[in-house]
């Protein structure tokens, strides 16, 4: 009880103290050459992300020894943008857990059914150590999420399918179980716990995370932060655990989290975290291909925000192949030209604009008319047209009647701000619940012939798309939606 007072201390001096450096927290930007990479490497990466016709590019961080080395952030995204991680999130409550377990509070060999008592007879066997390594013996259930109210009860209410500890199944609902875990044992979510001890003694002030039907924190996924913070957490993670000379996660736990228990040909698994292709290196793994990679080998971070359509080997093979590889971990010249170069690049890098025609004489017949859609994926209720010179902008009313413009630029991305939330791949029960807007889109438009506009918008500060394709053909719009994430695309008859 002692130790776990005076660490209590600790962490309300951490802080006071961090809230008053916070605003000057930043990560240092040095020249690659002087770590040992060649800015070359780095442009063959950007290329390599850019022009993949398998991902869209949001973020990318390289940093070693704690300095940014590269940064892209193509438009319409912006350095400051966060980004919802999916499954990246798991790795934080692995960090949670541990804070847990730090403190004395928790052991990895506990029972489930020690803080889930009611559930006793149907939990029975089933180890925290079981549920950070995704071998608790639940069978998964995908949809649940979408359509219960009390996760917890519908999921432990289940019969076993397996003998805990023998056979992996990966499930985001095992990370909610320990999320729910952490907030029993301290009456504080995994989020409140991270920001009093982790993130603001670092200076990171920008995460929100969603919360389930009952307020507990989503855990397997719903994370939502800038590309810089990940990398600062990242950081921690490379120095497993401390940070300007305090140990805010202990290196045993750190070294229990990267410690393999599930081998899995080249995916293995520890608590909450997958060990990479690269010798050494682990990585947080999110849906459509957000990472934090941590290589000790070479002292460095990657850190990854897209919407991939692959299953992220390419991406990951690109960045060994480049900076990994090729990262000398001493000083190198280079000409300064090479470096200007790499610095425009950053500067002027963007996601493809439509090509095609600015005007189509079809704008003044559906200029300022309105048209009604039936129930749909994007939420909408209604649109109406606004075509000016070299701009088309969308009021749209969606399904809580909150109206937003989506303006759109023509061969150039304008930025508009939402009145709701952004159009999302996950269905779940309560989703968005703690997280805060504004959000905003990125967007732009050509005709592409007598009968036919296309708009691209991007949810910058989220991780969707959506490619509309107006066909004026008919009696009224039809509108072809092709999203980022993988899906068939789905057509909208206005009314």
């Amino acid at each position: 009880m002692i130790k776990v007072r005076i660490k209590s201390l600790l962490c309300a001096i951490l802080l006071m103290a961090s809230v008053c450096a916070v605003a000057t927290t930043k990560i240092q930007r040095v020249a690659p050459t002087s770590v040992g990479i060649d800015p070359q490497q780095l442009t063959l990466l950007y290329d390599s992300l850019l022009t993949s016709e398998l991902t869209e590019l949001h973020h990318l961080i390289v940093m070693v020894d704690g300095k940014i080395v590269g940064e892209l952030h193509p438009a319409p995204f912006k350095t400051e943008h966060r980004h919802t991680l999916y499954s990246v999130s798991k790795t934080f409550v692995a960090v949670a857990v541990g804070l847990v377990v730090d403190d004395g509070l928790l052991s990895v060999d506990d029972k489930l059914s020690k803080f889930f008592p009611e559930y006793a007879s149907t939990i029975e066997g089933v180890r925290i150590k079981d549920v950070l390594t995704m071998r608790s013996g639940f069978k998964t259930e995908g949809g649940m999420r979408n359509k219960q109210q009390d996760w917890v009860d519908y999921y432990l209410s289940r019969p076993l399918y397996a003998e805990p500890g023998t056979r992996y199944s990966y499930d985001s609902i095992e990370t909610y179980l320990l999320s729910a875990v952490v907030q029993k044992i301290t009456g504080k979510t995994v989020l409140e716990l991270l920001n009093e001890r982790v993130f603001l003694p670092m200076g990171i002030t920008d995460v929100e995370w969603e919360l389930c039907p009952k307020g507990i924190v989503t855990g397997g996924w719903g994370i939502y932060m800038s590309a810089h913070s990940q990398a600062l957490f990242g950081q921690l993670l490379l120095q497993k655990g401390e940070w300007n000379g305090i140990q805010l996660v202990s290196e045993k736990w750190i070294d229990e989290m990267m410690t393999v228990y599930v081998v899995r040909d080249a995916n293995d698994y520890g608590y909450q975290i997958w060990l990479c292709e690269y010798p050494g290196a682990w990585r947080a793994d999110g849906a459509f291909g957000q990472y934090i990679i941590v290589i000790p080998q070479k002292n460095m971070v990657v850190v990854l925000n897209q919407c991939s359509r692959s299953k992220g080997w390419p991406e990951r093979g690109n960045i060994w192949n480049t900076v990994v590889k090729n990262c000398l971990n001493c000083p190198i010249e280079a000409t300064p030209a090479g470096l200007d170069a790499l610095y425009k690049y950053e500067e002027t890098a963007s996601l493809p604009l439509l090509k095609g025609d600015n005007y189509n004489d079809l704008e003044k017949k559906y200029n300022g008319k309105t048209f009604k859609l039936p129930k749909n994926k994007l939420g909408w209720k209604s649109i109406k047209f606004n075509f000016s010179d070299n701009c088309f902008a969308l009021d749209v009313i969606d399904a809580e009647n909150k109206k937003s413009t989506i303006s759109m630029g023509y061969d150039e991305w304008i930025e508009s701000q939402l009145a709701g939330y952004p159009h999302y791949s996950i269905g779940a029960q309560n989703r968005f619940s703690g997280i805060t807007g504004p959000f905003y889109t990125g967007a732009c438009y050509a005709w592409q012939n007598d009968n036919s506009l296309q708009a691209k918008v991007h949810y910058t500060n989220w991780v969707t798309s959506i490619l509309l394709t107006f066909d004026f053909s008919g009696k009224t719009p039809e509108i072809t939606v092709s999203e980022n994430f993988p899906s068939k695309p789905f057509t909208i008859m206005t009314e």
